[in-house]
């Protein structure tokens, strides 16, 4: 009996190790396929079998909006709906034939009601074919130098060669969310399309979350049979943004929601270095006045993990005498910021003071040298 106790216990031990290691409370395998948590700066939070290639089903949506914003100069325009977009299996906002619409109505069906008619719409107008826009959507995230992502179709329906990664899906989405059409689009709670028309329609966000949670900003969801229920869900709070994705998960609204709760409580946006902030001075030999202001031009603030505070640093380095004359171009000194003793930033100090030499000798050459300009 005393042997198959620490069998298990080591069993145990095992497992735990095998574990991801960013933060082990995260984990929840059975529940999900795969996961990634990122901030806005690109940091994984959080992760569970983040860069395994899996079907992504709507939240191909993503890359099909961004791609669409990026390359229309004016999503005001009108396009007619093509003839391939009609009828199209699953989700649907009932396209017709030679129906006119703009791309931005067509980027509210895409995102709202996950209209995979309204992605199809949109690869036709924008790409002349459906397989020249696939080329742009595939172009587009081998820019933002991804390996674990391949797109067949606009919409997300399942075809073979067509899948992601939980981390990619994040990055996508995070470099998306700098674009505020897109944040705006699939923030958007509630949308009618072509009000007081015959051709009206009334969209949702299927995103339950951007009624719930705070601070929540959208982004997608996504089911099919063989990719399962997939969402991604951005957050934020605090002055910080957080991306989760959770791949082939039962709960993913409430998976989504514990990872970005807990994200936001162990994680802060902390300032180490305001900008245009006062440092202190430094004494100035042969000046007019004999000390200079020391400031900061540019600040720093980074994404921590609260538990790590004590394991960064800031420090300044500030020459101790300075020679006049002095300028706002001044060079003064040094300021760092270290993680562990590890330089992570670093900026030059510079003084805000306008001091002038009254040495002789620097008076006699400064006329010397004006006299012979």
């Amino acid at each position: 009996m005393k042997t198959l106790k620490i069998s298990i216990i080591t069993m145990l031990l095992l497992v735990c190790f095998l574990l991801p290691t960013n933060n082990i409370q995260s984990v929840n395998a059975a529940t999900y396929k795969a996961m990634c948590t990122i901030s806005e700066d690109g940091q994984v939070l959080y992760e569970y079998n983040k860069d395994v290639q899996l079907p992504m089903a709507s939240t191909t949506k993503i890359i099909t909006a961004i791609v669409t914003i990026e390359n229309i100069d004016n999503l005001d325009d009108v396009v007619t709906v093509a003839d391939q977009a009609v009828g199209i299996e699953g989700t649907s906002i009932y396209l017709r034939h030679n129906e006119q619409m703009s791309y931005r109505n067509l980027l509210y069906g895409l995102i709202l009601a996950s209209g995979n008619d309204a992605a199809t719409a949109l690869a036709y107008a924008v790409g002349g074919t459906e397989e020249t826009f696939v080329e742009l959507m595939n172009e587009f995230v081998q820019n933002l130098g991804l390996k674990n992502t391949q797109l067949k179709n606009p919409h997300g329906l399942d075809a073979v060669g067509h899948y992601t990664s939980a981390h990619d899906l994040a990055v996508i989405t995070n470099y998306a969310l700098n674009n505020e059409i897109f944040k705006e689009i699939v923030s958007t709670k509630t949308k009618i399309l072509n009000e007081g028309e015959p051709n009206v329609r009334y969209l949702r966000n299927k995103n339950k979350l951007v009624f719930t949670e705070e601070g929540c900003i959208g982004v997608k969801t996504g089911f099919t049979d063989n990719a399962g229920r997939c969402l991604v869900n951005a957050c934020e709070r605090g002055g910080f943004r957080v991306v989760s994705v959770v791949l082939n998960c039962g709960p993913m609204f409430e998976e989504c929601d514990r990872l970005t709760n807990m994200a936001f409580t162990d994680y802060e946006l902390k300032t180490f270095i305001e900008p245009y902030s006062f440092v202190g001075t430094v004494n100035v030999v042969n000046g007019d006045k004999q000390e200079a202001n020391v400031v900061t031009i540019k600040g720093f603030s980074k994404i921590i993990k609260k538990s790590e505070l004590d394991n960064y640093s800031v420090e300044y380095n500030i020459t101790p005498n300075l020679e006049a004359p002095v300028t706002a171009t001044t060079k003064i000194g040094e300021v760092t910021v270290k993680y562990n003793d590890e330089i992570i930033y670093s900026d030059t100090l510079y003084s805000t003071s306008e001091i002038k030499n009254i040495n002789l000798k620097h008076k006699l050459d400064s006329i010397m040298q004006n006299w012979f300009i």
